[in-house]
């Protein structure tokens, strides 16, 4: 490094706060850019159209489905304070997610010095998967802060032996993790694992101050765990997740660092990797020899092994697969911390080509996946879908002489966000159960049981081409127009 460079480094980490900050204010510009010409998609619309609901209505519909309510009650006081347009809602997410890098540049920070994190800002900006999920309207950028903050918190608390305060506030967040996402389960298990590798031998486990703060965010959890049982019981996901397979450990590597998962990723892009991975070894090694530096680095580590591990050990038969690649969201900053940290950690231990070299690729390659995901952006990788919601509202016409049939539930809540106002019903022969992410729909008046109920002049269908229709526009109506957005098909019927 120059004498010149080295001045310009060593003033920006006198000022690595303000550094920060600006960091995160790009981060936060873009986020917003990246999501502000995707389709709100069924998560979303889902999430919406539940913190709209009444409280009470809320905590029914949450109780019967997948996740816990935390986030969708935030949603709803931030959409009644700031509206429900898709800027503030997607607002909500950004925020999240930049506190989320600003929290885990002050754990870096905390794990070695201010230098190192102005120096692991960078991989932590241009992290595409943390990004993609910092727009969603979900729960994801949320648990992701509550992730990166507890570890800070955990760090203080083992510092302080004697603080029954930060424990104390170490077992709330665990709780708030856990009313917000089950799968930040997998965080607090590595807490755990860390905690078990630094205990005091001398002192019984349930003497332990970090095993009474998990007694305390049980205590915390208690109501919620008759719910959590019963959705445990009665998944809301079925078919959804998959087995965590060499071929997946490979995908999520690729969607972590370039947003494209294995099946995407070909024979440049693959040497690419290969050639990353290979130097991530060679400085990862370096840097675990060293006494100086190893510490910090493992307690990374063990915030990214242990979930891969549990996600490996609950994908065994005879159990059903419950892992989806979006389960990595609240774990990205900590994989780019651990990528970042690599790079800083083994250039101070002396692999300043190594760390140059992969520093560059690495950087080159998140560059890369961020501008690959502002091509696909809200691509559905289970059902290969691209939601275009947006664009079919932008050109569709609706009037009262007008009836959109959406062609199943999933396509009602999928397109209500942007077609609220065209008379939009669904077709279900029979009614929706009260249960899973179609609860919501049980008893509703927007239902269509028979195609032959249709009186409306024109009728518009929409349906995916990649799934089986379930509705057939009767005999007396003729096919206008047709026109495929993507995946998304929609028929235009009149009269005859």
């Amino acid at each position: 490094m120059t004498k010149r460079l080295r001045y310009v480094y060593e003033l920006l980490a006198k000022r690595w706060g303000f550094v920060v900050g600006v960091a995160m204010l790009l981060t936060f510009v873009l986020v917003l850019y990246l999501g502000k010409n995707q389709s709100v998609w069924f998560d979303e619309s889902y999430s919406i159209l539940l913190a709209k609901r009444p409280v009470g209505e809320l905590l029914a519909l949450t109780n019967v489905d997948a996740h816990p309510p935390l986030s969708y009650l935030l949603l709803k006081v931030w959409g009644e304070l700031f509206g429900w347009t898709e800027l503030a809602l997607r607002s909500l997410s950004a925020l999240l997610a930049v506190m989320a890098v600003g929290a885990s540049a002050l754990l870096v920070r905390r794990l070695y010095s201010p230098r190192v994190a102005l120096a692991v800002l960078p991989f932590l900006v241009l992290a595409p998967f943390w990004l993609r999920y910092g727009y969603e309207i979900r729960m994801y950028a949320l648990a992701g802060l509550i992730c990166v903050i507890a570890s800070l918190v955990l760090l203080k608390a083992t510092a302080l032996h004697t603080s029954k305060k930060w424990w104390g506030v170490y077992a709330v967040l665990v709780a708030l993790g856990m009313y917000t996402l089950y799968m930040t389960l997998v965080v607090w298990l590595a807490h755990a694992v860390w905690l078990f590798m630094n205990r005091k031998p001398q002192t019984p486990l349930y003497k332990q101050p970090g095993f009474l703060a998990y007694v305390a965010a049980v205590g915390l959890f208690l109501p919620q765990i008759p719910v959590f049982i019963y959705q445990m019981l009665h998944s809301a996901l079925p078919g959804v997740g998959s087995a965590m397979t060499l071929n997946k450990l490979i995908s999520i590597f690729g969607m972590l660092v370039v947003y494209k998962p294995d099946w995407q990723i070909g024979g440049w892009l693959s040497l690419a990797l290969f050639i990353v991975t290979v130097l991530f070894g060679v400085l990862y090694a370096t840097v675990i020899h060293s006494k100086k530096y190893r510490s910090g680095l493992l307690f990374v580590t063990v915030l990214v092994v242990v979930p891969l591990i549990f996600y490996t050990l609950t994908s065994l038969p005879p159990r059903e697969p419950i892992f989806i690649e979006r389960y990595m969201a609240h774990i990205a900053l900590f994989v780019a911390m651990l990528i970042g940290l690599t790079a800083v950690l083994g250039w101070l231990a002396g692999r300043r080509r190594v760390a140059v070299v992969f520093s560059v690729g690495v950087l080159a390659l998140s560059g890369f996946g961020v501008y690959h995901l502002s091509t696909v952006g809200n691509l559905n990788f289970e059902r290969m879908q691209l939601p275009m919601t947006r664009e079919i509202r932008a050109e569709l016409p609706c009037s009262s002489n007008t009836q959109v049939v959406a062609d199943d539930p999933y396509t009602y809540i999928d397109s209500v966000y942007y077609l609220h106002d065209c008379n939009l019903v669904f077709y279900s022969k029979d009614d929706v159960a009260f249960e899973g992410g179609y609860a919501m729909l049980h008893g509703s008046d927007r239902r269509l049981g028979l195609a032959n109920d249709l009186s409306a002049r024109t009728v518009v269908h929409l349906y995916w081409a990649n799934i089986d229709k379930t509705f057939t526009v009767p005999d007396s109506y003729r096919l206008v127009s047709s026109k495929t957005y993507d995946q998304q098909v929609v028929e235009i019927y009149t009269r005859r």
